[in-house]
């Protein structure tokens, strides 16, 4: 006899396993957890997935990682030739693709979570370094664009790794601990203008 499956109930699975993976991480989550969040028992749950990997990619896509991955590019690459930030006007590349790339975060938030910090064990447990990577490689054509060229000394190549590795795990926390458009809005912008400000000091 044919199964038939709800969408009511898959969604309420899909909402569940995204909640649980971005609390617990990939690792640590179990499906007895998901289908208990989900109010679903857990025979029922693997007639949806028949593991938690196959749940996780479902979830946690190649096409999530390359939409995130290509607007954090096209933002950086705003920067070209801008000196100060603070004189954008609204319609500039910068402002307009920093709110594309909001809405992106605001609309995907856990999957953002899951994807940026709580990967570890699936395909996409590198992601992070890869994003660390990108920006780094980025700041340093943008410094560079502006007659500032990056240290190459280890030293200096360390600190601006750290820094962010910083604002990745940044973005991460207040993702996860705001729910409210409003307060990540709010919390973005702050650390934004220290970010840009810090990082600014360090290529002058």
């Amino acid at each position: 006899m044919a199964q038939y499956l709800k969408n009511d109930i898959q969604e309420r699975i899909a909402a569940a396993a995204l909640e649980v993976f971005a609390a617990r991480g990939y690792l640590a989550a179990g499906m007895a957890q998901i289908a208990e969040r989900a109010g679903v028992s857990i025979g029922n749950l693997y007639r949806y997935y028949e593991n938690k990997q196959v749940l996780f990619e479902a979830l946690i896509t190649r096409r999530l990682a390359h939409d995130f991955s290509a607007l954090l590019r096209r933002r950086v690459r705003s920067l070209d030739g801008v000196e100060d930030i603070r004189r954008l006007t609204p319609d500039a590349p910068y402002r307009l693709v920093s709110e594309d790339l909001l809405r992106f975060c605001v609309d995907h938030r856990l999957q953002v979570v899951v994807l940026l910090g709580r990967a570890h064990g699936t395909r996409h447990q590198a992601f992070r370094e890869r994003v660390v990577r990108d920006l780094l490689e980025l700041a340093a054509q943008y410094a560079a664009g502006l007659g500032r060229p990056v240290s190459t000394e280890p030293a200096a190549r360390f600190v601006l790794r750290r820094i962010y590795r910083n604002l990745v795990e940044a973005m991460v926390d207040l993702l996860a601990r705001f729910q409210t458009e409003t307060s990540i809005r709010r919390a973005v912008d702050d650390y934004s203008k220290y970010h840009l400000a810090g990082l600014k000091d360090l290529l002058a």
